[in-house]
């Protein structure tokens, strides 16, 4: 299977993603085509986390014939990032917009932006991972991650609906509420010889109705999900307890049993027979197409023009124009991004373009331990050279956040650090006209020029960049060839 860390989606048209440096959002076109024949397996590694069983996640491949799109978002006095799908289905993608949208403005609300600027800045990510697939039932979940300042928790949050009928289902409708939640309070006791704090009395006579997931394992068991502090301390991570297929069966609801068969044999919703997993694809053999003659940067005015959060739905235009210009560039992306349009990515390395990791998920990497930082990095190494067959020697740290951790981590992977000294703000701007006239106003010689190919009033502006500093003599080179021989775990911030 093609997927190693499942994050993002599929058939993008729509995206409003945001600033590395800081944050925004944006609109868009065309589908990618994804893998020949999608696998119906679920992904190597469980990609949630928590204390009791947790569901597997699916290759979102399996929504491919759907009109899918995936959004994004981020914020700029704090450090966040989400994304989510939407269906083209106004009930349940009002549902799924409302939950994320929802809970990146609570956050806001209640975790402002520090007065103190030394103080660590608030910091929310969900992503979301598919579930449960069927004609007439998916099954979704946020996976979110929030630090407020003092405290780090994990959440999350299930989502089921029939895409067929365009219906929204609560968790009290997959299930019989009064029998679940007392299943539950039965199990308490012996489930607290695993979560020792656990206690559900705080929830009143129905935990399950205050249950943030609820899904199936593959043997149909039904699991009901907790964030973390919702009901035990908050070192036993979000917790789960696991009700017996055999127990569960005359609880669920017609949609419930539905739920449950999309969790069992998951199947492309647009067909009605499973289709049989595919082997992994091999490794693409890459031969860059040369974009220009090797340059001499001791004598030429050479700068970099560097792209951060993709690859998107604006990623092939801006292909063009660098084609057009004869402009050599550098692409740092991230890993859910290259996992949801694998052909742009292998497109931009067709281009003879550089390019270099931004990690997974877009994650502060200085609030994250080493062995979270490494996987960061290698998933999306990985996941790069497997769609590409280019090996990355280039890392972006999101929002720019270093530390020496960071660098250690970077240079074990075999990574310089590279960041930017001209922030033309298009993240924040969104006008061409302004991200045009930052960068011809404040490049020099050596300069490495941040912008971000997931906005499309950035690629817009780049022909324009293109010429106007042209014109004043500069030459386009990849920040490899400007920094000369940039070495893993160095910081870098522009060339020679």
């Amino acid at each position: 299977m093609r997927r190693a860390w499942l994050r993002a989606a599929i058939v993008p048209v729509a995206l409003l993603l945001s600033a590395c440096a800081t944050q925004s959002p944006v609109s868009s076109p065309t589908p990618e085509p994804l893998s020949p024949t999608p696998s119906v397996t679920t992904a190597s590694e469980t990609a949630l986390t928590g204390n009791g069983d947790v569901p597997e996640v699916l290759d979102p491949d399996l929504l491919e014939h759907l009109p899918v799109t995936v959004h994004s978002q981020s914020g700029y006095q704090q450090h966040i990032f989400a994304t989510w799908p939407e269906f083209g289905k106004p009930k349940i993608d009002a549902a799924i917009r409302g939950y994320y949208l929802s809970t990146i403005k609570q956050f806001e609300q209640d975790y402002p932006q520090p007065a103190d600027p030394e103080a660590p800045s608030p910091e929310l990510n969900l992503d979301w991972h598919l579930l449960a697939a069927s004609p007439s039932m998916i099954g979704i979940v946020a996976d979110g991650y929030q630090f407020a300042g003092a405290d780090a928790s994990d959440l999350w949050h299930s989502m089921w609906f029939d895409p067929s009928t365009d219906t929204v289902y609560q968790p009290a409708d997959l299930v019989n509420s009064y029998a679940v939640s007392t299943a539950l309070v039965g199990l308490e006791p012996s489930r607290r010889t695993m979560v020792t704090t656990l206690d559900l009395s705080p929830l009143g006579s129905n935990p399950y109705g205050a249950a943030t997931l609820v899904a199936f394992t593959g043997n149909g068991d039904l699991i009901v999900g907790f964030d973390e502090c919702q009901v035990a301390a908050c070192v036993e991570d979000r917790v789960t307890m696991t009700i017996p297929a055999t127990t569960v069966a005359p609880m669920l609801t017609a949609a419930g049993k539905r739920a449950q068969a999309a969790e069992m044999d998951p199947v492309d919703p647009t067909t009605t027979a499973s289709a049989s997993a595919s082997s992994p694809s091999p490794v693409p053999v890459v031969t860059p197409q040369p974009t220009a003659k090797k340059v001499n940067c001791k004598k030429l005015k050479c700068v970099a023009i560097t792209f951060d959060d993709g690859p998107g739905p604006y990623t092939k235009t801006l292909l063009s124009y660098l084609k057009a210009g004869n402009v050599p560039a550098t692409f740092f992306m991230l890993g859910q991004q290259v996992d949801t349009y694998p052909h742009t990515a292998l497109a931009v390395a067709k281009a003879g373009h550089e390019i270099g990791v931004h990690t997974w998920s877009h994650r502060d990497l200085t609030r994250l331990s080493p062995i979270q930082i490494d996987k960061e990095i290698t998933s999306t190494v990985d996941i790069i050279r497997n769609e590409t067959g280019v090996t990355p020697t280039l890392l972006r740290p999101p929002y720019g956040a270093v530390n020496s951790t960071v660098r250690k981590e970077a240079r074990k992977a075999g990574l310089a650090v590279v960041l930017w000294n001209v922030d033309t703000l298009d993240w924040k701007t969104r006008s061409t006209p302004k991200t045009v006239k930052a960068a011809l106003r404040d490049t020099r010689r050596g300069s490495i020029i941040l912008l971000h190919d997931i906005h499309k009033t950035s690629v817009a502006a780049v022909p324009d960049i293109i010429a106007g500093l042209q014109a004043k003599g500069y030459t386009f080179v990849t920040v490899t060839d400007l920094l000369g021989n940039p070495q893993p775990g160095v910081m870098y911030r522009y060339g020679r």
